[in-house]
């Protein structure tokens, strides 16, 4: 009897501890990658990193054990014959290197989390992920090169992968229409554009039996007429038509498209093992008087392989809606190639463009390793306009600021420092590209191989387009020393002290930290109009354009008792800019609470805007605003898919406190939106913020933050007397230019509300 009582005890408290033990670690990352499986890992050392889970309110990690080990049986024995970590007391839950036996190259390995949480406890054992390594210390043609390399899956199969980047995937699509026209014409369409071949299952049964072969036109393209292609569809739009040869009798067919052929000179042509793509939508097949059945037909979308649902927006602003919807899934589309090399006509990699898809691909997977690769690949092939090298500055910074890892840094960081272009500064504590400081040797420092750097402000600008239309430069005066460059030049310099300081090198942050403070100064004498109280394009220039006013109250050079003066006059613009300065015309419009005048900007319905690109029919943002505005405008472009961060950002309010995210400031800008809610992921998990407002009267909000995590809510409020309440709890928190603040609010879900108390 006692055995009996003793045994219902020990089942008893065993299914206790089962049952009370904390979720297990998911979104398991092996250098930054969430599929290492599919990819090749030439570190000799990598980083591990994980989202700790919990489902206790304000629960954070205190310690973890990680196993690795050469088979999957091995850890699923709990064994680890390369590494067991033991449990190690830190909060650290991103970031971590190996420490075990040195892996050996051309290897499969695999490993597994689990944490003990402060609430939760000890956590199942996550489920294991695979690594796979490469070779270690061969001879690169530029550090961070990766190549295209076939491994070898569980079943034998061989697939084409990465080095050090995400894997791309062939997504297949089907038709969501489709019509027959005569002189067998049959019409299909996509939905949305993709670079992309078509794989189809086609039946011929010939009229003439004694034909052996037929060769079928099709017809692939973006631009759509009715159940037809628009055959002349305007700038660089795509539009082409194939051959392809069919057998009588059913058999399954891939277009063969082109080889893409580099113009330029650092392109990135695909592997030839791997099917050729272009960006279409529509496809038509032609057969003329032959009956050709089409069994099947699909679309097969080239682009990462990505979690559409890591991310979300939605507001009672339907236009708001379709417009983030568009940028969202650019950010994603163009990375058919393993990097972010935009366009059909180029398919080459800019440092400006990079960095505004490297901020929306952020924001909309959790996924890191293609912009660290586009910056790696950037910082050794610069590109010709001076503010594109200051790009390189700003893509390590984020790399940084949202993964928490300093290896980008460290690696680089000798060429990262030259791209602040700190040699190209005069007497009077400005930077020029027209004052004989351009010497080879500079070039070589920011490996730039062309005969010199010149100022772009925008694109295109009026030295591109003649005189079509003016460019998108709002006019600007080019002079010796311009107001944009130098405005650049301030911001890399302040980005540059803030990565100084994250590896330890206290002399240079202090240097970049003054230099920045000199430039300020040198900034405001020199391109601040005192009359007109806004900034002039250039030393020597009258002129006063939308980008001499708009960078430097985006990059904060603005003193404050010039603020107003500034902002009314950005104001007056408009979009009067293009795609890519739009990016930083909205991002200057949020910092300084002009949040109705940028949702305008946001949802204006004009030529020059983001529902221009869906009213004339594309489904990836495009090049331009509209082809008037350029004449080879494509309409596959992620540098004009800057909403995509924007809206989660800016509007919801989600941006990291610290590098890695390991506290959060959520401090939402609803304007006249009546409610909003937003899913954006990060390098620690999901975070979700959700708002409803009785404009003038009421406020709620609610936030959901990872495990590990802490944040500071600021809660919009119209007065200084309120009603808040947190959690049900009635709370005080810290009032100031129209929030109250909350620190330090712990991980979980949380439910603020604020009511404006009358005079």
């Amino acid at each position: 009897m006692k055995k009996l009582a003793l045994s219902i005890i020990l089942f008893f408290t065993i299914n206790v501890i089962i049952l009370a033990q904390s979720p297990a670690p998911s979104g398991l990352l092996c250098q930054l990658m969430s599929h290492p499986e599919l990819s090749i890992i030439t570190e000799k050392i990598p980083e591990f990193g994980w989202i700790v889970n919990s489902d206790k309110q304000g629960d954070s990690q205190k310690a973890y054990q990680i196993l690795v080990a050469s088979s999957v049986e091995l850890l699923q024995n709990n064994t680890a014959d390369l590494w067991n970590s033991g449990k190690v007391k830190t909060a650290q839950s991103i970031n971590v290197k190996y420490a075990g036996k040195a892996l050996a190259a051309n290897k499969t390995y695999y490993w597994k989390v689990k944490t003990y949480n402060k609430k939760s406890g000890e956590s199942a054992w996550s489920v294991p992920q695979q690594f796979n390594t490469g070779e270690f210390d061969r001879t690169t043609k530029w550090p961070g090169e990766s190549r295209w390399l076939q491994i070898e899956k569980e079943n034998g199969q061989k697939s084409w992968a990465l080095e050090n980047r995400h894997p791309v995937v062939y997504h297949d699509v089907k038709p969501i229409w489709k019509s027959k026209r005569r002189k067998g014409v049959q019409f299909f369409d996509f939905e949305r554009s993709a670079f992309a071949t078509v794989e189809m299952n086609l039946t011929w049964i010939p009229k003439d039996t004694a034909q052996k072969e037929l060769t079928l036109k099709i017809n692939i393209g973006e631009k759509g007429i009715g159940d037809s292609i628009d055959q002349q569809p305007g700038g660089g739009v795509i539009f082409r038509t194939y051959p392809m040869t069919v057998k009588p009798g059913t058999a399954k067919y891939t277009l063969q498209i082109p080889r893409f052929v580099p113009k330029y000179p650092h392109s990135q042509p695909m592997p030839l093992q791997m099917p050729e793509v272009i960006p279409f939508r529509f496809c038509e097949i032609v057969s003329g008087n032959e009956n050709v059945k089409v069994n099947d037909i699909t679309h097969k979308a080239l682009y990462i392989m990505d979690n559409e649902k890591a991310s979300a927006f939605k507001s009672s602003n339907i236009d708001l809606n379709t417009v983030y919807d568009l940028c969202k899934y650019s950010s994603v589309a163009n990375t058919f190639n393993g990097d972010y090399a935009n366009s059909e006509r180029e398919r080459m990699m800019y440092e400006a463009d990079c960095y505004i898809q490297q901020m929306g691909h952020y924001a909309v997977d959790r996924e890191f390793a293609i912009a660290r690769y586009s910056l790696e690949n950037l910082l050794y092939h610069a590109t010709w306009p001076t503010e594109w090298i200051s790009h390189s500055v700003f893509m390590a910074w984020t790399d940084y600021l949202y993964t928490g890892n300093t290896e980008v840094i460290t690696r680089y960081y000798n060429d990262i420092k030259a791209k602040t272009m700190t040699a190209l500064q005069t007497e009077n504590g400005l930077i020029s590209t027209q004052t004989g400081l351009q010497t080879k040797d500079f070039l070589k420092s920011i490996h730039y191989n062309g005969s010199a750097l010149r100022d772009i402000v925008d694109w295109p600008n009026k030295s591109n387009m003649g005189n079509r239309l003016g460019g998108e430069s709002d006019n600007y005066d080019f002079t010796k020393y311009n107001t944009v460059v130098n405005a650049f030049y301030y911001q890399s310099l302040v980005y540059m002290a803030k990565m100084s300081a994250a590896i330890g090198k206290k002399a240079d942050e202090q240097f970049f930290t003054a230099k920045a403070d000199s430039v300020k100064i040198a900034f405001n004498k020199n391109f601040f109009h005192s009359e007109t109280g806004i900034y002039v394009d250039g030393i020597g220039s009258k002129h006063s354009s939308l980008h001499s006013n708009m960078y430097p109250l985006c990059f904060g050079l603005v003193l404050p008792e010039n603020l107003k003066s500034v902002i009314d006059f950005i104001k007056t613009k408009r979009m009067a800019c293009g795609v890519y300065s739009s990016n930083y015309l909205l991002e200057a419009m949020f910092n300084y609470d002009q949040t109705d005048y940028a949702m305008s900007l946001l949802t204006d319905d004009s030529d020059r805007s983001w529902l221009n690109m869906i009213r004339v029919g594309a489904t990836m943002t495009t090049e331009a605003w509209d082809n008037k505005y350029k004449s080879n405008n494509g309409w596959s472009h992620a540098w004009s898919a800057a909403p995509a961060h924007i809206l989660p950002r800016k509007v919801m309010g989600i941006e990291p406190a610290e590098p890695g995210f390991g506290k959060i400031n959520i401090r939402p800008r609803p304007g006249s939106l009546t409610e909003a809610k937003t899913k954006m992921p990060t390098i620690r998990g999901d975070i979700d913020v959700d708002f409803k407002q009785e404009i003038g009267k009421s406020f709620e909000l609610n936030i959901t933050i990872p495990a590990n995590t802490t944040a500071n809510v600021y809660v919009p409020t119209s007065s200084e007397k309120y009603k808040l309440m947190v959690d049900g709890k009635k709370t005080c928190g810290q009032f100031a230019n129209g929030y109250v603040l909350i620190k330090n609010i712990s991980s979980g879900t949380h439910k603020f509300s604020i009511n404006t108390l009358a005079n």
